[in-house]
């Protein structure tokens, strides 16, 4: 049995990373072998045929345009894809921008709509509150008013200028003449 090759150990020996050496196995479906938690691994052979993509890609070609033989047939690579036609693309991409248009203007009639409804309980909050006002004030006076009369009734402090309370003489302060 050959010896079979970890990704890491792949990637060391190409000078590139681990993660592009799983991009082109994917890209390319390279039949590799892997254990149960899906780690690949290579054969000497898969990594002459990684070094081939890679070499391809040094000398400027792009990854679409690679070329790669497994066992001597040539595999096709992911250009060989029909392709669909400009006008056709174009509809297609007009069709969402008109759907993307329909959905911001729906979106901007809605978040519209959720503000005035937003506005109109603010304002009937503040009506409340207006009344809410307009009775505390009406309260208050009237208790001001009624506390107006009482101290109008009542004697002034000696502060406010009232006179002094007449006391009832002590018990021996009735025997001592004044």
């Amino acid at each position: 049995m050959s010896k079979l090759f970890k990704t890491k150990e792949v990637s060391e020996e190409l000078s590139v990373n681990p993660t592009t050496v799983q991009r082109w196995v994917k890209y390319f479906a390279l039949p590799c072998e892997t254990n149960e938690h899906g780690h690949y691994f290579f054969t000497a052979e898969q990594v002459e045929l990684l070094q081939s993509i890679k070499s391809q890609l040094n000398n400027g070609k792009k990854l679409r345009d690679v070329e790669i033989q497994i066992e001597g047939a040539m595999i096709a690579t992911k250009t060989d894809k029909p392709r669909i036609a400009t006008d056709e693309y174009e509809q297609k991409l007009e069709q969402v921008l008109e759907r993307v248009m329909d959905l911001e203007q729906r979106l901007s009639q809605k978040a519209d709509e959720v503000v005035s409804y937003q506005l109109l309980k603010h304002r009937a909050e503040i009506e409340d509150m207006v009344k809410m006002l307009n009775r505390l004030e009406t309260r208050l006076e009237s208790m001001e008013s009624k506390v107006a009369k009482e101290f109008e009734e009542a004697e002034l402090p000696l502060a406010a200028g009232g006179e002094p309370k007449k006391r009832w003489r002590t018990f021996v302060q009735m025997f001592i003449p004044s």
